[in-house]
């Protein structure tokens, strides 16, 4: 039940995330009073720098706060690193660029195809996740468990904003960068259940962290960026986002810990409906009918999820 609760709880952080990256991108009024954002153009190139400019705050952060979270932690590391450790540091690098892949697809997705669409379309990697955990893992999925994915699948739909499709070029890399977001965030996913039995999940986010900020820097020298004079602002909102997203991260490792991959991602695909709820609190996005309906069917399903953790726990 604790796992559970982290990883809801890390959906929550980072779809405040959500909502500060689409302030940034778009000019808000923040609580309907206070006019705030719109600070860049929506483009590939801006959102691969946010994607940098946050991982250069988190991994500071993390390295502060490991010692404190896990005493253990550079001990942990030093041994990852020993020759006898290199299948499972080959395991932990490949989910940390798993994650990273994730990222930056999913940020060239919304530069390419309406957010709320990109969210969508990346949140196949719940019943990714199920069919991988059942091949690697022998966890046969429940009927509940499929229920759950139905009902909260159709709520997180019916949360997004309508649109239009088309088929020009950039839509059509939008769709296949979010759902190749959603397979490699499936991924990282299992691989991390997997290492998280040999490393605690502080020293494995400090792995995860390095490696998103060394390839998110790297990705930067094949773009063109033109900011304005507004890096003081992008410097202020990274660390936020970094703050978010490193506690929405830590949190979901902990949940995967303490539980599996399978309830975690389940958990997770709330995220869309959670960034709707925050949207219409703080920038005053309103629900729609159909929305409200998918804020329940969410509810729902994460309940009935809940109670399945719960009666799984105390059968085992």
């Amino acid at each position: 039940m604790l796992g559970f609760t982290l990883v809801f709880l890390s959906s929550l952080c980072l779809a405040a995330q959500n909502v500060l990256l689409r302030v940034v991108f778009v000019n808000s009024f923040i609580f309907g009073i206070l006019p705030f954002g719109g600070f860049v153009i929506p483009s590939l190139a801006n959102s691969l720098l946010l994607l940098q400019l946050r991982a250069v705050f988190m991994l500071p952060l993390i390295v502060l706060l490991a010692p404190k979270l896990h005493d253990t932690t550079w001990i942990n590391l030093k041994q990852l690193l020993q020759p006898q450790s290199r299948p499972l540091f080959i395991k932990a690098f490949i989910s940390s660029f798993s994650l990273f892949l994730s990222l930056a697809l999913l940020f060239i997705a919304i530069a390419k195809i309406p957010a709320g669409v990109a969210t969508v379309l990346f949140f196949i990697h719940p019943a990714i996740t199920v069919i991988l955990a059942w091949r690697i893992f022998g966890d046969r999925p429940t009927w509940l468990r499929w229920g759950v994915l139905v009902i909260v699948f159709t709520g997180s739909f019916l949360v997004v904003p309508s649109f239009t499709t088309t088929t020009d070029s950039d839509t059509l890399i939008g769709i296949s960068a979010a759902l190749g977001a959603g397979v490699a965030y499936a991924i990282q996913g299992i691989l991390a259940q997997i290492c998280f039995r040999a490393i605690h999940p502080v020293p494995f986010t400090v792995v995860s962290c390095t490696v998103i900020l060394v390839f998110s820097s790297l990705s930067l020298l094949f773009v063109n960026i033109e900011v304005a004079d507004v890096w003081s602002i992008l410097g202020i909102v990274s660390l936020i986002a970094a703050l978010l997203t490193l506690a929405g991260q830590l949190l979901y490792n902990f949940g995967i810990h303490l539980a599996n991959a399978v309830i975690a991602s389940i958990v997770a695909i709330s995220n869309p409906t959670s960034t709707a709820i925050l949207a219409w609190l703080i920038i005053q996005e309103a629900l729609q009918g159909r929305q409200i309906l998918g804020v329940a069917l969410v509810t729902l399903g994460v309940g009935l999820l809940s109670q399945d953790a719960r009666k799984t726990k105390n059968s085992s």
